[in-house]
């Protein structure tokens, strides 16, 4: 007699599609992100000043050395660990998918404050439904765009340009034009932000004026909760564009298709026969002649044909200089 004896039954999780992975990774590191960016703009700084309350014996030069420094080990921190979780991903799309996700998010949040605080006026239980229905309406939209197939696609290919990765695109080809357009974005960036400070497009402090920080008003609190997003508006704005102008100078020359289009382009000047320089003397000599010489021709020719034309035989120029410079004057009198 065999006893046939029930095999342990075993069951094994289906994994996640690529698709749900992507989702899921990308919205765990953008509030990965936005949480790390909160710490070290907002989050410290407002501990460091409202709440510690920097003694009376500290100067506040030193405070602020002492702010900046906590606030860059914070940053430097967050960024490691950020990294050490980020480089062992290797699903393609994720690092572009976290910025897109982090960009979204904050812009769902922005929205949704901007629009209950303009409901304040009204019942505070309908104004309350209708900010919430529209957060969950912007997150939940975020979240149905990235399950598309499309998007996807498109996150992949963001990331497969370099656009969030920080390794050179062939970085021994080009170098000089490559330099070259660096140099030009880097210009008009900088005057850009140059212009942004000198018009105080990000605001100014004064004495007697409340601080110039940026934070959001929690809505329905009657402004008695709110949210800091970033201490000294005026003086971290202009460093954050200028480290994003820096970026994307150099990420710009080493995206594969601009950058082989730089690396032909200093190909085709290499080609170039450059002339010496007495025959760039002597060719530029001539061409300064054969300019002169032909204005004075003209010239000549312009008044012979203005005293033949305007001859009372012919008629057909009737132009008179001094007439028309004895009217010019009679009117500047008048």
């Amino acid at each position: 007699m065999v006893v046939a004896e029930n095999a342990p039954v075993t069951t094994e999780r289906t994994p996640r599609s690529a698709r749900q992975s992507l989702v899921v990774g990308s919205f765990l590191g953008a509030a990965y992100v936005l949480l790390g960016l909160w710490i070290v703009f907002a989050g410290l700084p407002y501990v460091w000043s409202d709440v510690l309350a920097v003694p009376s014996y500290v100067n506040e030069f030193l405070s602020a050395t002492l702010e900046i420094m906590l606030c860059g080990l914070a940053a430097v921190a967050i960024g490691y660990v950020g990294y050490q979780i980020i480089r062992n991903q290797h699903q393609v799309g994720l690092r572009a998918g976290i910025f897109f996700a982090a960009v979204m998010i904050f812009l769902a949040l922005w929205i949704t404050e901007a629009s209950a605080n303009g409901l304040e006026d009204r019942e505070a239980t309908l104004g309350m439904a209708v900010a919430a229905v529209l957060l969950l309406g912007l997150l939940g939209g975020t979240v149905f765009l990235f399950l598309q197939p499309a998007w996807g696609r498109m996150l992949e290919t963001v990331e497969e340009q370099g656009w969030f990765h920080g390794t050179a695109f062939k970085a021994s080809q080009g170098i000089r034009v490559r330099r070259g357009t660096v140099v030009g974005v880097l210009t008009l960036g900088i005057c850009g932000i140059i212009t942004l400070v000198s018009h105080r497009s990000f605001g100014y402090e004064t004495v007697g004026l409340p601080p110039n920080d940026w934070y959001w008003n929690v809505p329905f609190s009657e402004g008695t909760l709110i949210v800091p997003l970033m201490h000294k508006l005026h003086l971290l704005m202009p460093v954050i564009f200028a480290v994003v102008l820096f970026y994307f100078a150099w990420r710009l020359v080493n995206v594969p298709a601009f950058a082989d289009f730089l690396i032909a382009t200093e190909a085709e000047i290499n080609k170039v026969s450059w002339t010496t320089r007495r025959r760039l003397i002597r060719d530029t000599i001539v061409v300064l002649v054969t300019v002169f010489l032909l204005t004075m021709f003209l010239f000549v020719v312009d008044i012979f044909w203005i005293q033949i034309l305007s001859n009372q035989w012919v008629g057909v120029l009737r132009y008179d200089p001094r007439q028309v410079e004895k009217t010019k004057l009679e009117k500047n009198q008048w």
